[in-house]
This record gives C-alpha cells, sequence and structure tokens, in this order.
C-alpha cells in the first residue's frame, strides 16, 4: 500500500467519526430559541407577578446559561447554570449551578452552589451562615438543574419519546439529587394561557417505596411544549424554590400573536401516537 493510500486508509475513517459526532451535537441556543422570555403570574391565574429573562451563550464546548427574574415586589432570581460538551454526547453535561432567591430587601432567601465535577453542594437557606446545608454529592452525567433541567424532556420530545427519566439536582432542604421520571400526559393538552393543543409533561421524583409515603408532600411540576414549533418549551406551574411560593412562567411569543382559530385546522401528532402507530 503507497503511503497516500494509507494515510488516505487512516484519515477517511477518523474524518467520518468526527463528522457523525458533530452532526449529533446539539446547539442548545437554538433548540431553546435562546432569548427565553417569560411572564410569571400568581397560582390562582389572578395576578402578574413579575418577568424572567433567560440567555444561552455557547463558545465551543462550553454553554452558558444566564436568568435573571424580577418580581413586582421587588424580590430577585439570579441563575448561572455552566455546561459542557462531551465526546460522544449530543446534549451537554452540567458542570456548575449558581443561583440566588433574593427577598424584596436585598437580603438572601435561598443561595445554590454545586460544583458537578468535584460534586460539593451548598444550600445557604436565609443569610445567615449557620444555616447552611453542605454535601458531598456523586452526579450523574445526566444530571440536571435550573432552567437546565428542560433540556432532556425538550429533547425526548424532538426524539419522538413519549417519557425521559433523569437527574435533577435541588434544595429540598438539603442538597439533593434525585431520579425524576418526565411523562407525556395525555398527548394532548390545552392550556388557558397559550392557544392550541400543547405537549404536557408531569415531573414525579422517583423515591422508590418511599413514593406511596411522600406522594401527598411532593410539589406538583408540569412543564408545556408547543409541537407546532418542534416541541419549543413554552411554561411551567411549579414552586419559587423548595416549599416556596406555587408560580406559574408563561413564555412570551416576542410580540406575534398566536391565533387559536388557526391552529384547530391542523391535527397534531404527538409522540405518543406516533409511537401507537408504528406499533
Amino acid at each position: 500500500m503507497t503511503r497516500i493510500a494509507l494515510a488516505l486508509a487512516l484519515t477517511v475513517p477518523i474524518l467520518l467519526f468526527v463528522a457523525g459526532i458533530s452532526q449529533a451535537v446539539v446547539d442548545l441556543k437554538s433548540m431553546l430559541a435562546s432569548p427565553i422570555d417569560l411572564t410569571i403570574y400568581s397560582a390562582d391565574r389572578k395576578l402578574l407577578i413579575g418577568h424572567s429573562h433567560f440567555t444561552i451563550k455557547q463558545e465551543d464546548r462550553r454553554v452558558d446559561v444566564n436568568g435573571l427574574t424580577h418580581y413586582l415586589n421587588g424580590e430577585r432570581d439570579l441563575e448561572h447554570v455552566t455546561l459542557r460538551y462531551e465526546s460522544g454526547d449530543p446534549l451537554p453535561v452540567v458542570v456548575k449551578l449558581q443561583s440566588s432567591f433574593l427577598a424584596s430587601d436585598g437580603l438572601p432567601q435561598l443561595i445554590e452552589d454545586a460544583n458537578f465535577e468535584t460534586g460539593e453542594a451548598t444550600c445557604r437557606w436565609g443569610s445567615n451562615p449557620g444555616e447552611d446545608y453542605t454535601a458531598q454529592l456523586q452526579p450523574q452525567p445526566d444530571t440536571y438543574a435550573g432552567a437546565a433541567s428542560i433540556i432532556p424532556m425538550e429533547y425526548a420530545l424532538k426524539q419522538g419519546q413519549s417519557s425521559v427519566t433523569f437527574h435533577v439536582f435541588d434544595c429540598a432542604p438539603k442538597p439533593t439529587i434525585f431520579t425524576v421520571d418526565a411523562k407525556l400526559e395525555n398527548g394532548e393538552a390545552h392550556w388557558s394561557y397559550y392557544p392550541g393543543e400543547l405537549a404536557k409533561m408531569g415531573l414525579t421524583p422517583d423515591l422508590g417505596w418511599l413514593n406511596l409515603i411522600a406522594s401527598p408532600f411532593i410539589p406538583n411540576i408540569t412543564i408545556w411544549f408547543n409541537p407546532r414549533q418542534d416541541y419549543q418549551y413554552i411554561g411551567t406551574r411549579k414552586d419559587r424554590f423548595y416549599r416556596g411560593r406555587e408560580q406559574v412562567l408563561v413564555r412570551s411569543s416576542n410580540g406575534s400573536t398566536v391565533n387559536p382559530e388557526s391552529n384547530k385546522s391542523a391535527r397534531t401528532t404527538f409522540p405518543n401516537e406516533a409511537n401507537k402507530a408504528a406499533n
């Protein structure tokens, strides 16, 4: 074999391998349609209580998700999630979480700090250092946190899956990593905040045999996606933080309006329906 032929024989498989990886990597900024603006309502849907703005910045293998929330009563939430792409994984893994929940006077109600590379995590409740909880965790590659927790759900829906299991970090009240089951409910759903058929996913922490005992105390978390826009994230119903007030976050439409009548004519196919058809 000549040197040229040998070089080609060695180079072509490498190029194909690299190309396969580059094609598989998900561009989070495009997938989540950054920036994301959210309007926040009270749980009873009667009061507008705040606004959120999230941006995604990607540079080489690193991705930064930054969130800033202002409430009309003066409270603020700040969030920074750092992710990194690893070879062979289409989704980036979470490297670090830093978030602060501030009262109207600027004093912290909760500060979260978790390093997923070292496993070190701290939950500081209130403004007194004595109220810290620290832990040495063992995060899995599929452990998400904060706003990044919607990534595996939206990705699963885009892949035609009706459920996904992953891990989530939270201060509850100590640093804890939960196994979470997210399932598409009823195939289609209607939400008073957004017109047309939507995909509604319910999140349930998997506590093993404790589910029977703890289920009445587990907060109800629901997330909506828009199948007419390739399952783009639409909104969430959840607590502000562990045992905090329940609130509803709804994605703004960037100034455009959605006509409910125009959506009635188009029938949307949901992942569970596609799976049934395939079977």
